[in-house]
């Protein structure tokens, strides 16, 4: 037996999306209308409204009225064009019955119960949104991955996916469930 030194020739870096790194400074921005939530405290927080095709997550203890603070801001938001609200946590007739407690039974609203993301996802790029609300995070799931619903890989992937989505079609708010430490838990 004998070494062999082999000898690679270097490859070139795959080139960047786009069109590679920009100064910041030449970076042309579009005047951008934000959306208000109806919720001045929750605009202020989103810096004047939520940015269209923006992503945000809305994270917390259980039972501290996430589902229902997205109930009233797809209420509000519904006045000027359809809004979807997915529960992959209870019925739409549980969800129904929130919103008769908060008076938010708007024409404009939708609700669909379900958790898998590809049904999820026709759904939303089927038709044009004014803003969708998945609730929750955890308990959607892809069937293309082998983890439960809440596991860590199942988690990003959907998380990947709506991001992608909210990109190309409008703003979409997620629900996110946090646990005593402070982190995102799996679902129960």
């Amino acid at each position: 037996m004998e070494q062999e030194i082999v000898k690679r020739e270097p490859q070139a870096a795959p080139a960047p999306a786009g069109d590679g790194p920009v100064l910041i400074g030449a970076v042309e921005t579009e005047s951008t209308q934000r959306i208000s939530t109806g919720i001045a405290e929750v605009d202020r927080v989103l810096g004047g409204g939520m940015v269209p095709n923006g992503y945000f997550l809305l994270g917390g203890d259980p039972g501290i009225g996430k589902s229902t603070l997205l109930l009233q801001i797809a209420a509000f938001v519904s006045r000027t064009g359809p809004v979807l609200y997915i529960t992959a946590e209870e019925s739409a007739g549980q969800t129904r019955i929130r919103a008769e407690r908060l008076g938010a039974l708007p024409e404009g609203l939708y609700v669909m119960a379900e958790g898998n993301i590809q049904t999820i996802e026709s759904v939303i790029m089927g038709r044009p949104w004014q803003l969708v609300v998945v609730d929750s995070l955890q308990t959607a799931y892809d069937a293309e991955i082998e983890s439960a619903p809440g596991s860590v890989g199942q988690v990003r992937g959907i998380a990947a996916r709506l991001m992608r989505v909210a990109k190309a079609q409008c703003p979409i708010f997620i629900v996110g469930h946090v646990n005593k430490e402070g982190s995102m838990r799996p679902a129960a």
